[in-house]
């Protein structure tokens, strides 16, 4: 038979181009591209010969080759670790109990409002009554004492002093002023922060720095039960619901993972709440200063998963 030569273009190409047919499903290829290695004399073979590049060489390629895969593939067997199924199940006992809190105190306090109102107009009549006598009476009239003294209301708590979040004094949560997007704004910051931290935990390769933003979609589910919808918080994407919540995490600009800009590990989930506070009071000044794009108005599916139950006036 005659003998096959390479062309000249042909020696400088090192692998031949694919075909129509993978030789492994993408899922197969997935799970087990990163045990791919170099043929060693360990494995059992005589001679190992290197025809395009060293042995130095080809293990620097395959290396290469491997963390660039790890970059742009998912993880298809990824279970939820342990740190994260203990983390989780604090969590959802933790936020029932605050919106628990939340539903009660309202409660509460709507009552309170209402007797202060029934007594204010108690005092005021009195006050008309006792006028008209006097002035029956012939006897002198203090104006001063209609003029109503407005009644002093006490200035927000600073949220860095706090430390029972449940209450900041006579029994008030920290939460009092939150609608239903400060809770979920409360979550997702949770849920954000907890993915890309379990993330890392339970795949434990330096080569993944993290969750790409491609891939959230897919691992969320794994680690939540569900999907997460930027639509549910009116934006239209995953860069502009990351950027709800700066504060907790953010997309790094070299690997496009999701990551936190906090350098130490959050131990109290009390900390998801305090950002969400502090981000409310800052939305509310900029309302209160006439710039009505601080509103938020999200689906109620915003906050699916959790016990939607504060479902007070819509968030400033």
């Amino acid at each position: 038979p005659p003998k096959v030569e390479l062309t000249e273009e042909e020696k400088t190409a090192w692998f031949g181009p694919p075909g129509n047919t993978p030789d492994l499903t993408p899922s197969a290829f997935a799970s087990s591209f990163a045990k791919f290695s170099i043929p060693g004399k360990v494995e059992g073979f005589d001679e190992i010969r290197f025809e395009w590049a060293n042995e130095a060489e080809s293990k620097e390629y395959m290396h290469k080759w491997a963390v660039e895969k790890k970059r742009t593939s998912r993880v298809e067997d990824l279970k939820p670790g342990e740190w994260f199924q203990g983390w989780h199940k604090a969590w959802a006992k933790t936020f029932s109990d605050w919106q628990a809190k939340h539903k009660t105190w309202k409660l509460a306090n709507a009552q309170k409002e209402r007797e202060a109102a029934k007594k204010k107009k108690a005092e005021e009549e009195a006050k008309k009554k006792k006028k008209a006598a006097a002035m029956a009476a012939g006897e002198p009239v203090d104006e001063d004492e209609d003029e109503a003294m407005e009644e002093e209301v006490p200035g927000e708590v600073d949220v860095n002093t706090v430390e029972d979040v449940l209450d900041v004094g006579d029994g008030t949560p920290l939460f009092k002023h939150f609608g239903m997007e400060d809770w979920a704004l409360v979550q997702l910051r949770y849920e954000l922060y907890t993915i890309q931290k379990a993330f890392s935990l339970d795949v434990a390769d330096d080569d993944r720095p993290g969750i790409p933003q491609a891939h959230l979609g897919f691992y969320y589910p794994k680690y939540f039960k569900k999907s997460l919808n930027p639509a549910h918080f009116a934006v239209k994407g995953l860069a502009e619901l990351v950027a709800l919540v700066k504060d907790t995490v953010v997309w790094d600009e070299e690997t496009t993972a999701l990551k936190t800009p906090i350098a130490d590990d959050i131990e109290d989930v009390s900390f998801f709440l305090k950002l969400a506070e502090e981000s409310r009071r800052e939305r509310q000044r900029r309302i209160d200063a006439g710039d009505e794009t601080a509103r938020v108005k999200f689906s109620s599916m915003a906050l699916s998963g959790a016990l939607a139950t504060a479902t007070a006036k819509p968030a400033a």
